[in-house]
Parts: C-alpha cells; sequence; structure tokens
C-alpha cells in the first residue's frame, strides 16, 4: 500500500513539474460574419380581456383564427406557427395604489418567420387592421443560422491559429500541439436593423437588414 502511494506521488510531482516548465502560448480568435438577413421574425401576441373567462376565451380563439387566416394567405405554412399555450386569469389593475380585479383576460403568443419579404407591408398592414394583434417581438434573421455559426467558429479558430503562428515566429519558436480550446461566450450575434426604407415609397420596395454573427475562442498552444 505504502509502495504504491509513494508511486502515485512521484507520477503526481513529475507531471506537476511537466506542466510548470511546459512552453506554451495563449491566443484569442475572434471571426465576424455579416449577412444580409432573408426573412423576419415575429411574435404576435393577442390578449382579450373581458367580463367573464368564457366571453374573453371566445373572442380570443376568433381573433386567433383570424390571424392563421392572415398567415395563411399571405403564405405562411402552419407548420411554420408556433401557438403558444393559453393563459387565462383574473385581470387586474392598480388604481390609487390599490390592486383592483377588472374582468378576466385569455392572452396566447404567435411565434412565425416571414420568408418573403416582398410580402412584409402586406402582413404589417393586415396585422395594424385588427387592434387585437400586438406585435411584441420582431427582428432579422437568416434561414441557414447553424451553418454560419459553424462557419464562424472555423474562421475564429483559424484566426488564433494564424495569431500563434506569427507572435511564435517573432520570437523564434514554433507552434506545437493544441494543448486547450476553450469558448469565449461574450460574443453573440445579433440582428442588424439596416432599414433604408422612407415612409413615403415604403409600400413600393423591400425592406432590408443584415444579422451579425461573432464567434470567439481561445486556444493554449505548446510551443518548441
Amino acid at each position: 500500500m505504502k509502495y504504491n502511494l509513494i508511486i502515485l506521488l512521484i507520477l503526481g510531482y513529475t507531471f506537476s513539474f511537466a506542466q510548470e516548465n511546459l512552453k506554451y502560448i495563449n491566443v484569442n480568435g475572434t471571426s465576424e460574419i455579416i449577412l444580409p438577413a432573408d426573412q423576419v421574425n415575429f411574435t404576435v401576441q393577442i390578449k382579450v380581456i373581458d367580463e367573464s373567462i368564457e366571453t374573453s376565451k371566445k373572442s380570443n380563439d376568433k381573433y386567433l383564427n383570424e390571424l392563421l387566416e392572415i398567415l395563411k394567405n399571405i403564405g405562411i405554412s402552419y407548420d411554420d406557427i408556433d401557438v403558444s399555450p393559453i393563459s387565462l386569469g383574473k385581470n387586474y389593475e392598480f388604481t390609487d395604489r390599490a390592486k383592483k380585479q377588472n374582468g378576466f383576460y385569455t392572452e396566447v403568443d404567435v411565434v412565425f418567420g416571414l420568408t418573403d419579404l416582398s410580402k412584409y407591408y402586406e402582413l404589417t398592414n393586415e396585422l395594424a387592421s385588427n387592434d387585437n394583434f400586438e406585435i411584441t417581438r420582431s427582428n432579422y434573421s437568416i434561414s441557414d443560422y447553424e451553418l454560419q455559426h459553424k462557419t464562424a467558429y472555423q474562421k475564429a479558430l483559424i484566426a488564433a491559429k494564424e495569431k500563434a503562428a506569427y507572435m511564435a515566429a517573432c520570437l523564434g519558436v514554433k507552434v506545437g500541439e493544441v494543448l486547450e480550446i476553450e469558448e469565449n461566450n461574450f460574443l453573440q450575434s445579433y440582428a442588424n436593423p439596416f432599414n433604408t426604407v422612407t415612409s413615403v415609397n415604403s409600400e413600393d420596395r423591400n425592406i432590408s437588414g443584415k444579422v451579425t454573427i461573432k464567434r470567439s475562442v481561445r486556444i493554449k498552444f505548446s510551443i518548441n
């Protein structure tokens, strides 16, 4: 038992010594891809407040069917539409610092994407025709996000490797094997609403936006 313990201590010391004397370089690699958006994602909320929860729900169901019909006529497949589970309950208002019930509410969120941007104004005009439709969120996106996401990471890895190579060359050493790779999650992709359409001629033109995907990695290379 003591013999095995001694062997483990020797191995641990040897590994620790090797790690302390290992020469390495840490570098960050970043990439940024800016792409034209090919779709707009919407979240439309339907919320109805009425004196009874039954009438509130009936009205909400009616408006939901109207919205789905609008989306169908625009050319959006039902498979590309997500309808949230229904929320319903007592509706409260705050007046004179007091909480008071004012009827009952029924609420659903409908999420969908518009890929034919030429129909943007037709769609938004239809949504604006009903006071019960509220666009709570909209953003530009790209349909091949996963592919572009991987491409951005590949470019970040290449950038890190190239940076390590020229830094090592300046010091007269060579880059060896990869010892460690870490993803830096502080860089996120975002949509850039690059819309140049004016209110005068907006319905005669398509909207346009760009999506920026940023990725960053940290890599530790051994150096010889």
